[in-house]
């Protein structure tokens, strides 16, 4: 079974800490949700809430990286931003 060519770079563009969207998983507004990209292990993504909460977990396959036409304003349009700590 081939994987599919944008999802592999994807992943292999994911960077740890970066706030990506799961497509497998959505908000109250039936978007999908953001999340702080943890880790891949044992096939599976690993992901923090940017409020604050429990971790999930999600199909790696289902990340995307944010477009930063999507990008809420003040953030400078940095599709790699990063939740402040």
């Amino acid at each position: 079974m081939s994987e599919d060519p944008k999802s592999v770079s994807v992943l292999v563009s994911l960077v740890r800490h970066e706030v990506v969207r799961d497509l497998g998983h959505r908000d109250d507004d039936g978007e999908p949700r953001e999340g702080v990209f943890v880790e891949i292990l044992c096939g599976a993504a690993f992901l923090r809430p940017l409020g604050g909460g429990p971790e999930w977990t999600t199909k790696p396959d289902q990340l995307r990286q944010c477009d930063p036409r999507e990008i809420a304003p003040g953030t400078g349009c940095n599709p790699h931003r990063r939740p402040l700590s």
